[in-house]
C-alpha cells in the first residue's frame, strides 16, 4: 500500500508528537505506517491481528469513511482511503493521513 500524508497530518506530527519528544508515539506511528505498508491493500490491513494491537478501526455516524488508529490512550491518528466512499476495500492501496486528534478522549 502507499501513504500520502497530507499538510494537517505533518503539522499535527510535529507539533503534538516530534516538539513534545514523545518517543514511544513516534515509534508506535514508524509501526503502524511499517503494518499499513506491508498490506497489499485495506481489507488485508483490516483482518491483521496487529490491526487489532493498534486500534485501526472504521469510525462510525458522519465520519464512517474515516479510520483511526490509536497512538496511545489520548491520541489518535486519522486515516482516510483515497477513493469514493461506500468503499471496495479489496481494492483500496493508497491510505491518506489525515491528522492527530488529541482532544476527545480525556486525559490519557
Amino acid at each position: 500500500m502507499k501513504i500520502i500524508k497530507n499538510k494537517t497530518y505533518l503539522k499535527d506530527y510535529k507539533k503534538k508528537i516530534e516538539y513534545k519528544h514523545l518517543n514511544t508515539e513516534i515509534e508506535r506511528i514508524k509501526s503502524i505506517e511499517g503494518l499499513i505498508l506491508d498490506s497489499q491493500n485495506l481489507k488485508s490491513l483490516i483482518i491483521n491481528p496487529l490491526s487489532i494491537t493498534y486500534g485501526i478501526e472504521q469510525k462510525k455516524g458522519d465520519l464512517k469513511e474515516i479510520y483511526t488508529a490509536k497512538i496511545n490512550q489520548k491520541i489518535r491518528l486519522y486515516i482516510k482511503p483515497i477513493g469514493e466512499y461506500p468503499y471496495n476495500i479489496v481494492e483500496i492501496t493508497e491510505l491518506e493521513f489525515l491528522k492527530i486528534d488529541d482532544k476527545h478522549y480525556g486525559d490519557g
